[in-house]
């Protein structure tokens, strides 16, 4: 019968078998976690650096077009270099080509009258106006077909046919009335007493009927805040200039 092993050598198989197996154990799982990590970093990473590329990218391209389109307009469209300014300026621009568009128009139809007599009920200019909240004529002639805001149309009491469209702090007003001396002057001198800072004005004359076309900075200390308010209080001051004007 062979004796048994040494204690020694029965001790270190059992030291030697237990710690390989751990060793098994201890550099498998840790491993893959590692990995699994290192790689959910990478990713994450790697999508950042692609939406910084991205939104690089888009900023540049932003700034080339804004740059064109600065360069296709006047300075006095744009009083700063920010995004907002350059695009608010691109709107007014394009609202004054339109304008000046439609009164070439009106001139030319005006020249191509025999005589310079009218065409039916037509005025001069009435396509120009849309949604009028004062209107002179009580109806619009050619433009039945527009939806007209009963509210917002005074027929009785308008001095002349007023359109007020607003955006934020900026207002497009149009006016068309009876030319009359100094009554640019005037309405001029009232607007800015109505803290509305004028910014771009058109005035065009056909006939007896002139239209200005004004392109207004509604003040911060500037009571009107609406385009309700603005054009009764355009038409108030029309009614005094002409008052004035019947006076003297």
């Amino acid at each position: 019968m062979a004796p048994p092993p040494p204690p020694d050598e029965a001790t270190n198989n059992n030291v030697n078998g237990s710690s390989s197996s751990a060793l098994d154990t201890s550099t498998g799982r840790p491993k893959r976690r590692r990995l699994k990590t290192r790689k959910n970093k990478e990713e994450i990473e790697n999508q950042r650096m692609t939406h910084i590329a991205v939104e690089r990218n888009r900023r540049r391209q932003m700034n080339e077009y804004l740059s064109v389109l600065r360069s296709l307009m006047p300075e006095s469209y744009v009083q700063r270099g920010d995004q907002a300014s350059i695009i608010g300026g691109a709107i007014n621009f394009v609202k004054e080509l339109e304008h000046c568009v439609q009164l070439l128009s009106a001139k030319k139809e005006t020249k191509e009258r025999p005589n310079g007599s009218s065409s039916g009920c037509s005025s001069p200019f009435d396509e120009f106006f849309t949604f009028p909240q004062y209107s002179t004529s009580s109806t619009r002639g050619d433009n039945n077909s527009i939806p007209m805001n009963e509210s917002m149309v005074e027929t009785r009491s308008a001095i002349a046919d007023i359109e007020v469209t607003m955006v934020e702090s900026h207002a497009n007003l149009k006016i068309r009335s009876k030319k009359g001396p100094a009554h640019l002057l005037k309405l001029v001198s009232g607007l800015n007493s109505m803290r509305l800072n004028i910014l771009h004005l058109n005035v065009t004359t056909v006939d007896q009927t002139v239209l200005y076309s004004l392109s207004v900075k509604v003040e911060d200390d500037c009571k009107l805040t609406s385009v309700d308010d603005i054009a009764t209080a355009v038409n108030q001051l029309l009614g005094r200039i002409q008052e004035e004007a019947v006076l003297n």
